[in-house]
């Protein structure tokens, strides 16, 4: 078997794998974008399966490269390609385009969570500095404390 036979496969179920967690991506962005929280419940477990599919691919492309003696950088693997599987370049171009916007989605979803998460919470914050109640938020770090107050409720 020539080292395009061997690799092909692996970069086009790697990109195949990578397409899908895109399109859960892009799912998940649409329900964070259009404030429907309640979808996200829904769309968690086939993202975590997704992801898992995504990195076992890695996984097995990264053995097979270092099984051929590539180090993990781009530039080796793509001199390594050029000298044994240069038909692969353009599969391999396309992994790392998947692999960099979905990168570049699940940060932007990470920014959306947080923000509606400390959008939440100033809101709780000020509900409870005028109603005066003792309404238990969580601090950045996971504690519990009053709105008004700051009081800790836990110590852990």
């Amino acid at each position: 078997m020539t080292p395009l036979e061997s690799i092909l496969p692996l970069i086009i179920h790697a990109s195949t794998t990578l397409a899908r967690l895109l399109e859960v991506l892009r799912a998940e962005q649409d329900l964070l974008v259009q404030n429907r929280i309640d979808g996200l419940s829904a769309l968690l477990p086939e993202k975590q399966q997704t992801a898992a599919l995504a990195d076992a691919s890695a996984r097995t492309l990264q053995a097979f490269l270092a099984a051929n003696g590539v180090e993990g950088s781009e530039a080796s693997v793509r001199g390594w390609l050029q000298a044994n599987a240069a038909q692969a370049i353009e599969a391999w171009d396309t992994l790392r385009e998947y692999a960099r916007q979905a990168a570049a989605i699940n940060r932007s979803n990470g920014t959306l969570i947080d923000t509606r998460r400390h959008l939440i919470d100033g809101f709780l914050h000020d509900i409870a500095s005028e109603r005066q109640d003792d309404i238990q938020v969580y601090s950045e770090r996971g504690r519990m404390h009053s709105g008004a107050g700051t009081i800790r409720r836990d110590k852990a």
